[in-house]
C-alpha cells in the first residue's frame, strides 16, 4: 500500500466515503485507509454462518435535510422502513457503503497509526503502509485523530471538546413461531432500543427472527469492558422476557460494543482544518450524533478541498 496521491483520506465510514466520492469524480487522486475488513463504520451489518444478518451498527437513518433524502432515494440501495421516521439500506446497512466505496482506491484492513508532515507532503505509515500525499482527510472519530495527529497538535483542544456516548448492542435470533409483539420499542437501561431487524426492506427469507437491542449510554458505559458473551447472557434473558418468548426459543446471542457511538457534545461546525498543512478532519461528531451529520461533514469538506485545490 505504497504510493503517491493528491489525497489521502484516513476512515471509510459515510464522511470518509462521501469526501472521496466527491474528490474522486473531480478528477483527485485519492486514497482511502481503514482499519476495518469492510466499509461503513457503524453502518454495518453482521452476518452469521447460518444464515442470518444483523444491523448492529446504525439502525436507522433519519433524513431531515432534503439534500440527504434524495441522496439516499438515489441509487437503490436504501428505501424508507414502513411505520419508521427513516431509510435503511436495502438489503442490508452495509449495502449503502458498499456502493459508495464502488471505484475508490479503497485499502481495508489498513490501519494507518503513523502521520508525519515532511517535505511538503504527509507521509503516512502502518503495518504494509507507506503512503504520501499532499493533503489528508481524517474521518475518524475526534478521540482517534487526536491520537493520531498528537496532543501538541494545534487541533488537538478543538478536538478534545467532543464527547461520545458508548453503546452496547445484542444481535439475537428466536424461533419463527416465537412471539413478535412489536417491531420497534424505546425502553432505558439495557433495553433502550429494540428492533425486529427482519422487517427492514430486504430482509425476507431469514430462517430466524432476528432481532436487535441497543442498551443507553449509561448502561453501555457500567458495562462496556465485559466479554462480549457475558454482555449477550445479560441482555438476550431480558429480551426474551419483553417479547414474552420462551428460553428455548432463543437459537443465537452475540454481542458488540460501540466506544464511539453517537456525539454527545458535537463539536458545532462542518470540520477543523490547517489549511498551511493540507489537513481536514471531520465526521459526524462535527455537526451531531446522526448519518445524515457524518454525510454533510463529508461534503463539506470535500468541497473546501476543491476551493483550495482550484
Amino acid at each position: 500500500m505504497g504510493g503517491q496521491g493528491d489525497v489521502a483520506i484516513i476512515g471509510a465510514g459515510i464522511t470518509g466515503l462521501t469526501c472521496a466520492r466527491a474528490l474522486a469524480d473531480a478528477g483527485l487522486r485519492v486514497a482511502v485507509f481503514d482499519k476495518g475488513r469492510g466499509p461503513g463504520g457503524r453502518m454495518s451489518t453482521r452476518r452469521t454462518d447460518g444464515g442470518l444478518q444483523f444491523d448492529h451498527g446504525a439502525q436507522l437513518l433519519p433524513a431531515r435535510d432534503p439534500g440527504f433524502a434524495a441522496w439516499l432515494a438515489d441509487g437503490g440501495h436504501a428505501a424508507p422502513w414502513p411505520g419508521q421516521d427513516g431509510w435503511v439500506g436495502r438489503p442490508a446497512m452495509a449495502a449503502i457503503p458498499r456502493a459508495m466505496a464502488q471505484g475508490l482506491n479503497l485499502h481495508q484492513g489498513a490501519a494507518v497509526n503513523r502521520l508525519i508532515r515532511r517535505d511538503g507532503l504527509w507521509h503516512l505509515g502502518g503495518e504494509g503502509i507507506d503512503h504520501r500525499a499532499a493533503r489528508v482527510v481524517l474521518a475518524i472519530p475526534a478521540p482517534q485523530a487526536r491520537d493520531l495527529l498528537g496532543a501538541d497538535d494545534p487541533l488537538s483542544d478543538d478536538l478534545a471538546q467532543v464527547r461520545f456516548y458508548a453503546s452496547v448492542t445484542v444481535m439475537a435470533a428466536l424461533d419463527p413461531d416465537a412471539p413478535r409483539p412489536f417491531v420497534t420499542r424505546r425502553g432505558q437501561g439495557p433495553l433502550a432500543w429494540i428492533a425486529q431487524d427482519g422487517t427492514k426492506p430486504g430482509r425476507a427469507g431469514q430462517p430466524l427472527t432476528t432481532w436487535v437491542v441497543q442498551a443507553d449510554p449509561d448502561w453501555s458505559m457500567a458495562h462496556i469492558d465485559l466479554p462480549f458473551d457475558e454482555l449477550a447472557a445479560m441482555i438476550a434473558p431480558l429480551l426474551l422476557a419483553e417479547l414474552g418468548a420462551r428460553p428455548d426459543q432463543l437459537r443465537h446471542a452475540a454481542a458488540h460494543r460501540w466506544l464511539y457511538a453517537q456525539a454527545e457534545r458535537p463539536l458545532g461546525r462542518a470540520f477543523l482544518q490547517d489549511d498551511a498543512r493540507g489537513l481536514v478532519v471531520g465526521g459526524d461528531w462535527a455537526l451531531g450524533p446522526l448519518a445524515e451529520h457524518g454525510w454533510a461533514s463529508g461534503r463539506a469538506m470535500a468541497a473546501h478541498l476543491l476551493a483550495r485545490a482550484s
